[in-house]
């Protein structure tokens, strides 16, 4: 059950306001918790991926990996409406992040840039409570963009008997053309990509969302391979006026809300008017089970708003006010911004990923995207006088005689 809480931050430093925000939970904590299982996978393979996913999900395979037919049966199964609605997101997420693919750069004095692919790449779709067919497109699909070789998805076991993973994100698996879809979850499928626990494959980089065990687990095996972000619960912050509708906003807060417990919405405002409408509306249903906090902020100005939404640096923005492109031009941190659109059309099927910073670490990335699965390569193909003597100068300098010898060496 959520709470409301309710926030006058007029003429407060919005540094205190932002620290009463902050994650309900100490990842740290599950990072202790979680040790013993990346390191019982590293040391004995997928033995026991098996006794973990038996203990925790009562439920594993002799071989987890989901079959092609098996996908394609799912697809079939879903029904008519299910499969349009993935194929649509499917489509509409490609195509933002064919749009957004990085080509060569060649500047005139020698140098350039191209862009590889991370070859082998492992994505992490949540199941627990419910299942995130979304989150494999949001994941898998720019990664097929990006041309990573092998990109393989991990999820919980279904409860479904007749089915090895949820038949949502089996389907899912076959509109977004995984090479392969394991039926694994928790920690143990984390360390199972990051160390290879045949059948299991070894993956260079992980993304995607989790509960804290995955994110902890992904703090755990980042220095054996690349992870994005620790993706943690789902937060907004609505940004919004007296132009704004009061009923809309609410839903916007309670879409999120729902997200789970340890998930927060804020309301960030100087209408006193919108704020006590929103709170009249919102009392009951943040009250049901399973939601997380409703926060109504109160503030001064529009300038007071911006800067503490770039203190808590939220997942998710939405902007409501009379003049969006303004107040946009004083947000500096936030995963994804919406101008008056749902936030919930983003979670879906607007084209960029939902998988974004959360706990403040909108303040030094963005969402995941196709960057995610590419590496900026530098190309340089000649060399400039000028440069090569000062590169010379620097090798003395730093007393480094054979990269002065090898410069020098090249001298016309």
């Amino acid at each position: 059950m959520g709470r409301l809480v309710e926030i006058d931050a007029r003429g407060r430093d919005p540094g205190s306001i932002v620290s009463g925000l902050k994650r309900p939970y100490s990842l740290e904590d599950f990072v202790e918790k979680v040790r013993p299982v990346v390191e019982a996978v590293r040391l004995r393979g997928y033995a026991a991926v098996r006794e973990y996913s038996e203990r925790f999900d009562s439920r594993s395979f002799e071989d987890p990996r989901v079959t092609r037919e098996e996908m394609e049966k799912a697809l079939r199964d879903i029904g008519d409406e299910a499969r349009w609605a993935l194929r649509v997101a499917a489509e509409r997420i490609k195509r933002f992040h064919e749009a957004v693919l990085p080509g060569e750069t060649r500047l005139g004095d020698g140098l350039g840039l191209v862009w590889r692919p991370i070859e082998r790449v492992g994505v992490y779709v949540p199941a627990g409570a419910k299942p995130y067919p979304s989150t494999l497109l949001m994941t898998a699909i720019p990664a097929r963009v990006a041309g990573s070789q092998l990109v393989v998805a991990a999820t919980p076991p279904s409860r479904d008997e007749d089915y090895m993973a949820d038949p949502l994100i089996e389907a899912a698996a076959a509109i977004a053309g995984v090479d392969a879809l394991v039926a694994v979850g928790g920690a143990q499928a984390i360390a199972a990509l990051a160390y290879g626990a045949s059948p299991v494959p070894r993956v260079d980089k992980i993304v995607g969302p989790g509960s804290p065990y995955v994110e902890a687990a992904k703090l755990l095996v980042s220095l054996a391979t690349g992870i994005d972000m620790v993706a943690g619960p789902s937060e907004i912050a609505v940004v919004a006026d007296d132009s704004a509708e009061p009923g809309l906003v609410a839903l916007d807060l309670l879409a999120q809300a729902e997200h789970g417990a340890l998930s927060s919405a804020l309301l960030v405002t100087w209408s006193r008017r919108l704020a006590s409408q929103v709170r009249g509306i919102v009392a009951e249903p943040v009250r049901e089970e399973h939601m997380g906090s409703v926060y109504i902020v109160l503030v001064e100005s529009e300038e007071e708003a911006a800067e503490l939404v770039n203190q808590y640096a939220p997942e998710h923005l939405e902007i409501v006010v009379e003049e969006p492109r303004r107040l946009l031009g004083l947000v500096h941190n936030t995963g994804a911004v919406s101008l008056g659109e749902p936030v919930a059309y983003m979670d879906y099927a607007a084209g960029p990923s939902h998988v974004l910073p959360t706990g403040g670490a909108a303040r030094w990335r963005g969402g995941l995207s196709v960057y995610d699965f590419l590496k900026p390569v530098p190309v340089v193909e000649s060399v400039d006088e000028e440069a090569l003597e000062a590169a010379i100068v620097l090798a003395r300098l730093e007393g480094f005689r054979y990269h002065a010898e090898s410069l020098e060496a090249r001298r016309k």
